[in-house]
């Protein structure tokens, strides 16, 4: 599930956005409902359920699915008629162009787009007015619904190769790998979504009687949502991230397959299948955590190193400049690391 930061921040930029426009504190906190002193305090987080009172009844609030990001208001509903539309069958390609052009018809202010890149998918999102959402709520919101919401459809989970954001990057790395699973970069041209492509000729399985678990979850679970169903990568990386912490070392690629009951030839040829490899999502757990203590702040540069599994301190060095272009200080300083893409990423 999304890092309890990231749902924090959620929630209160969704507040924020009813005071700007114009709802004052007492009718916001009976309208969630939620108790003052929590709406006062940014200190103090806001959990899952209550973040989903927020979302679901400030909405109400303002009559407006969009809350207030846009230059017009979203009619209440859109979001369930659209998702009606979408267990009707057939391939899962066809079903989001269906939602994309539902939503092109309801709405100008928020556009997306489905476009085939050799072995990837990108969902390009395109917003009128991206000034009204400076922090980016609506562009990492809706890349997290669109890639549940497609991975839910065809009941297991899509990997997400990478998401590009137009909008400065406002919480942890962290907190956006655990939102994604993916690569995530900010301050990009384009919003974008990559997802691999051979996902789009999956059958969609649910029905209109499997609607209501999806519109009113109990959780983020993601495990949950796809049925028990996660893809290879997201296996393999929480097994990698495990064992980086507790150990301070990664296995080979045969003892990581064999904990997956798999040969290492199966392990490849599946995350071949899912645009990954063993050498990249290493690469993934290694610059997660790495960013994760030093951010922290509380190791010194040459434990943060030896806990990434780096022989020598200078080897998390040399590591960070080709992750990132950054060093491990910069990193500490808070600045903007510039993820280079794996070659499936980039495109054209």
């Amino acid at each position: 599930m999304p890092a309890p930061g990231l749902i924090n921040r959620y929630a209160r930029t969704l507040i924020r956005s009813a005071a700007r426009r114009g709802y004052g504190e007492r009718t916001i906190c009976e309208a969630i409902p939620i108790a003052p002193a929590l709406l006062r305090d940014e200190r103090e987080p806001i959990d899952v359920q209550t973040f989903f009172r927020v979302s679901r009844n400030l909405k109400l609030l303002m009559a407006d699915e969009f809350c207030g990001f846009t230059r017009s208001p979203c009619p209440l509903g859109t979001f369930e008629m659209m998702c009606e539309g979408t267990v009707t069958g057939g391939a899962l390609g066809a079903t989001l162009q269906r939602a994309f052009a539902f939503y092109a018809s309801q709405t100008p202010d928020i556009r997306f787009e489905l476009q085939p890149h050799g072995e990837l998918a990108a969902i390009e999102m395109h917003i009128a007015q991206p000034r009204l959402d400076p922090q980016g709520f609506l562009n990492e919101w809706w890349f997290m619904l669109w890639t549940h919401l497609a991975g839910w459809l065809i009941g297991e989970e899509i990997p997400v190769v990478a998401a590009d954001f137009a909008h400065a990057r406002v919480g942890s790395p962290e907190e956006y790998s655990e939102m994604l699973s993916g690569l995530c970069r900010f301050s990009q041209v384009q919003p974008r979504l990559l997802l691999p492509l051979r996902y789009l000729d999956r059958p969609v399985v649910r029905s209109r009687a499997d609607l209501n678990g999806f519109m009113a979850p109990k959780d983020l679970d993601r495990a949950a949502l796809y049925g028990g169903h996660l893809s290879f990568k997201s296996q393999l990386k929480a097994r990698l991230k495990a064992q980086l912490e507790a150990l301070q070392t990664l296995p080979s690629i045969e003892d990581a397959a064999g904990a997956l009951h798999l040969s290492s030839q199966t392990l490849r040829r599946r995350l071949q299948a899912e645009c990954s490899s063993y050498r990249l999502v290493k690469e993934e757990v290694r610059c997660e955590l790495a960013m994760k203590w030093l951010h922290a702040g509380e190791l010194p540069i040459g434990e943060v190193s030896l806990r990434a599994g780096f022989a020598e301190p200078n080897g998390l060095t040399r590591a960070l400049k080709t992750w990132t272009g950054l060093s491990p200080l910069d990193v500490r300083r808070g600045a903007e690391p510039a993820l280079r893409a794996p070659e499936l990423v980039r495109l054209r």
